[in-house]
C-alpha cells in the first residue's frame, strides 16, 4: 500500500468521523484511485456516499471492490457491507444475496443472519426472517 494512499484514507477517514462527508468522498476517492485493492477505504467511500444518499454509487463501489479483494474477510466485509447499503436502497433481493455471500466467512456469518432476516422481513417473508434472526443469535 502506497503511503499516499494511506495518507488520503486517513484524511477521509478523519472527515468521515467529523460528519464531512464532501470532503471524506474526495479524499478516500483518492486512495481508491491510488489502490483499487485498499478494502477499508472503499469500505469507507461506500460510507460516505451512502450518508449522502448515493446509495447507487456506493454499491457500485463495493461490488467493484469485490474484484480486488484477494482475501475471504475482504471479500466477506464488502459483502456485507454491499447487503447494508442494498436494503438502504430498497434492493431486498440483492441485499439477501450479498448478506448469503458474507455468511460465507464465520466472523461475519451472525452479522449478515441479521443483515438477511432484516431483508427478509421487509420483503414480507416473516417465517424466512425469524430463523435468519434466529441463526443470527446463536452466532451461525
Amino acid at each position: 500500500m502506497s503511503i499516499p494512499a494511506r495518507r488520503y484514507y486517513a484524511r477521509g477517514r478523519a472527515a468521515l468521523d467529523r460528519g464531512e462527508a464532501d470532503q471524506a468522498i474526495e479524499a478516500l476517492a483518492a486512495a481508491i484511485d491510488l489502490a483499487p485493492h485498499f478494502t477499508d477505504a472503499r469500505l469507507a467511500y461506500a460510507v460516505a456516499l451512502a450518508r449522502i444518499g448515493d446509495t447507487p454509487r456506493a454499491a457500485q463501489t463495493l461490488r467493484a471492490g469485490l474484484g480486488y479483494a484477494h482475501t475471504a474477510p475482504a471479500r466477506a466485509a464488502l459483502s456485507l457491507a454491499l447487503g447494508e447499503v442494498l436494503t438502504t436502497a430498497g434492493d431486498f433481493p440483492g441485499a439477501e444475496d450479498a448478506f448469503r455471500q458474507a455468511s460465507a466467512h464465520p466472523a461475519f456469518a451472525p452479522r449478515a443472519s441479521a443483515g438477511r432476516a432484516r431483508a427478509l422481513a421487509r420483503t414480507g417473508r416473516y417465517a424466512d426472517a425469524v430463523a435468519a434472526f434466529l441463526a443470527a443469535a446463536r452466532g451461525d
